[in-house]
């Protein structure tokens, strides 16, 4: 595999004999939102140099779910002609780039395909993008959908005559999904509600049983969609809604810090101490339980692995950086930092910086990266002024808040700089909030400098 750590190398890579490699370039154009990738990414639309069993082309299917990351209305055109082929999942991931560009120029080719007589056409997709286009003059053809077999079918239906008509019937037919007995189809829902953005749903969403990233997701959807509507004074009752604000950012807040179980929904049976860990003498014996602990599939064995670690002799206690290091399993690995922000000690710093600084090759990963970035701010600087310490973590945070494309960090680098609190905090802060696009993280900045009135001088 050829090295891709650049827009030419990406490019370059769209040419590449290898089928990975290419794939992977165009990835990676789409990740890093590479514009200038537009032309070579609509040539990869029609690309045949590679096909499935079943008659699919991989690399055309990247290319549109790229173009849609990339957001730019140019290459519409291009993607509508994909709608002509043979390959539904080609179809599919540009209905579902053609959600992510919004453009009106793509309403008659929508209804035209909606129109047409295909196998395993992918109606859950098709009806997002009529919806996120505001075709409307199609509901009576959507109608018949409400009665589908398939109820993601069902919750995108509905979503959409929500979206349509405002009537409060279709919003709780969307909610009730939330606690279906189907997992992805409880997933599915909770996607629909984030793309309604109606603050009315959070409390459905939070109570679901459904994994706290998708809880990320929806209420960061919710948010933004609620405070742009507030900027262009679309939003009534403004003190309601602000109410409404303030206690779904320190939702997202401890979301964002307690977000051990990722993308997994994890049993959370509470389980007791047994006889066995009661009875513990050695070094060895307190990690290999602990350790134990933090790679089942219970939620609550996990905690309990994590308080093993944090309340653990001092021999232990001081050598958890160590163990990260020389650790490769990811749940012991996010025990290990969350142990370590429990214990809030600069001689961590190495270890959750190094945290932060992982690329993402999962969502544990992502996850870690989150975890570890809040626990920085954590640490009680005041106490433990390490100078070249807190150096070394302030330029880490300084580019968490700027750079990354995974909102989820750049918002956990507003609650450590928040945490930190010193006047180079804030500067940071002032900097990136001139530069922010994204309302959320705009907004949580605001709650961060707001907290930092008269800051820390350390």
């Amino acid at each position: 595999m050829i090295p891709i750590n650049s827009t030419q190398s990406a490019l370059e890579a769209l040419d590449h004999e290898d089928a990975g490699v290419r794939y992977h370039g165009a990835w990676w154009l789409g990740k890093h939102r590479a514009i200038e990738a537009i032309p070579k990414l609509v040539d990869c639309l029609k690309d045949e140099r590679e096909v499935t069993s079943t008659g699919g082309y991989p690399l055309r299917r990247q290319a549109a779910r790229s173009l849609g990351m990339i957001k730019d209305a140019s290459c519409i055109h291009s993607l509508l002609e994909t709608l002509n082929t043979n390959d539904v999942q080609l179809h599919e991931a540009t209905l579902r780039a053609l959600i992510e560009i919004k453009n009106d120029q793509c309403s008659h080719a929508l209804i035209s395909y909606l129109d047409k007589d295909i196998d395993n056409k992918p109606i859950e997709a098709l009806i997002e993008a009529l919806a996120s286009n505001q075709v409307w003059q199609v509901a009576e053809k959507i109608k018949p959908f409400l009665q589908s077999d398939c109820e993601r079918v069902v919750s995108s239906a509905a979503a959409f005559f929500y979206e349509c008509t405002g009537e409060k019937s279709y919003l709780d037919q969307v909610i009730a999904l939330l606690n279906h007995e189907n997992r992805f189809v409880r997933q599915s829902a909770a996607f629909d509600l984030a793309r309604i953005g109606t603050i009315s749903a959070a409390k459905s969403i939070l109570a679901a049983p459904i994994p706290n990233n998708v809880k990320m997701y929806a209420i960061r959807a919710i948010l933004s969609d609620s405070l742009l509507k507030s900027a262009k004074g679309e939003n009534e009752q403004g003190a309601q809604n602000q109410e409404a604000h303030d206690s779904l950012f320190k939702t997202l807040d401890g979301l964002t810090r307690e977000n051990f179980a990722g993308n997994l929904l994890i049993n959370q049976d509470i389980t007791k101490p047994t006889s066995t860990e009661q009875s513990l003498r050695s070094t060895a014996d307190i990690l290999s339980l602990a350790f134990e602990k933090l790679g089942s599939p219970s939620l609550m064995e996990r905690e309990e692995g994590i308080r093993l670690l944090a309340e653990s002799p001092k021999s232990i206690k001081e050598d958890l950086h160590n163990l990260y290091f020389s650790e490769s399993d990811q749940d012991i690995k996010m025990g290990l930092v969350k142990a370590m922000a429990t214990l809030k000690n600069s001689d961590y710093v190495p270890a959750l910086i190094d945290a932060v600084g992982v690329e993402i090759g999962n969502h544990c990963q992502g996850n870690i990266r989150r975890v570890a970035a809040c626990a920085l701010g954590d640490i009680d600087w005041i106490q433990q002024a390490d100078c070249p310490s807190l150096t070394i973590t302030m330029d880490k945070l300084s580019w968490t808040l700027q750079y990354p494309d995974d909102w989820g960090l750049r918002y956990s680098a507003c609650i450590a700089l928040e945490g930190i609190g010193n006047s180079r905090a804030r500067a940071l802060l002032l900097e990136s909030s001139a530069k922010e696009a994204d309302p959320v993280i705009l907004k949580r900045i605001d709650i961060a400098l707001s907290e930092i009135s008269s800051p820390n001088i350390f």
